[in-house]
């Protein structure tokens, strides 16, 4: 026992910058998400924020071992099924194996969340105004979350890049910490080191993004169409299937862009190219079943969260 509490103060101490930001960050967040339940202060698009980032956090955390298993079976050499993957992550480095990147994942999440789902918001309101009275309401969804994903992403990049490496081959990177990294990063090159293979990750998310919300967004308002009083005896069947077969064909359509996004992520040198001409069709199917389940099943925690965190927050995301 006496050995086991001196290996957690060890830890404690080595790790005690770590965990002062950490506890400082938590205390500060947990202080603005109970200040946003309060509907009068504040603006229904931050409180649309604030929801967001809960539930994007939740989800994220929720699923970041999947997330690994889906980073290394598109980063190995051959073609893995994703249970493989999952084995020879167990048997070299334990269950630990699967954590790795977590702090880029938490850090990130928050920020995204609160970035989108504002904006999200906030575009939604422009493009019903700019698109005609015929135009058809899913054209307003793709752009509003098109546009919003653009914005979020390149905050977002850079804590997804340190993540991938960290969660593949920070063998070769080295990385003690997500400042750490970033500062490695700006030493070695520049700004634009943090935003090496930006170009592929912007087209996969905001291509996968659109159309998982434009799916959503257009099967509940259909829903609420057709079921009209009776739409609240049937929310969560609706809300289930709308965002299962969101996440996965906006998942499955943009597989082979992710598979050249993550290996550019952990190989800067990387050609597009000759990576295309080597692996072809195995692009579409390369990691493809943990991409698949980790947004499937993803989307379905992650629009019930923001359903139900939105109560508390009294806003709605799909309000048309």
């Amino acid at each position: 026992m006496s050995s086991s509490f001196s290996k957690a103060l060890n830890f404690a101490h080595f790790h005690r910058r770590r965990i002062l930001v950490a506890t400082t960050f938590c205390t500060g967040y947990t202080f603005a998400c109970y200040e946003f339940t309060n509907h009068t202060r504040y603006h229904e698009i931050l409180r649309m924020g604030v929801a967001g980032s809960l539930a994007n956090l939740a989800v994220e955390s929720m699923f970041h071992f999947a997330d690994t298993v889906n980073v290394r079976a598109k980063t190995s050499e051959g073609n893995d099924s994703s249970m493989k993957v999952v084995q020879r992550i167990y048997r070299k480095e334990g269950l630990m194996g699967f954590g790795k990147g977590f702090s880029a994942c938490f850090y990130g999440s928050v920020a995204c969340g609160f970035i989108y789902f504002s904006l999200y918001k906030l575009f939604k309101i422009y493009f019903k105004d700019y698109f005609s009275e015929g135009t058809n309401i899913a054209a307003v969804f793709f752009a509003a979350s098109f546009v919003a994903e653009f914005f979020t992403l390149l905050v977002y990049y850079p804590f997804d890049l340190v993540k991938c490496r960290l969660q593949s081959k920070n063998y070769i990177f080295k990385y003690r910490s997500i400042p750490h990294a970033f500062a490695q990063e700006l030493r070695e090159g520049s700004v634009q080191a943090l935003y090496r293979g930006s170009l592929p990750f912007l087209v996969t998310y905001c291509i996968c993004v659109s159309v998982q919300f434009t799916i959503y967004e257009y099967m509940i308002k259909f829903f609420k169409d057709y079921y009209k009083q009776d739409y609240s005896k049937m929310e969560f069947r609706v809300n289930m299937l709308s965002a299962f077969l969101g996440g996965a064909i906006g998942s499955g359509i943009t597989n082979a862009f992710d598979v050249l996004t993550i290996n550019k992520q952990t190989n800067p040198n990387l050609n597009l190219l000759t990576m295309i001409k080597q692996e072809r069709l195995n692009l579409l199917t390369k990691g493809l079943f943990a991409r698949v389940y980790y947004n499937s099943m993803q989307s379905i925690v992650f629009f019930n969260l923001v359903v139900y965190i939105g109560k508390l927050y009294d806003v709605e995301l799909s309000d048309d």
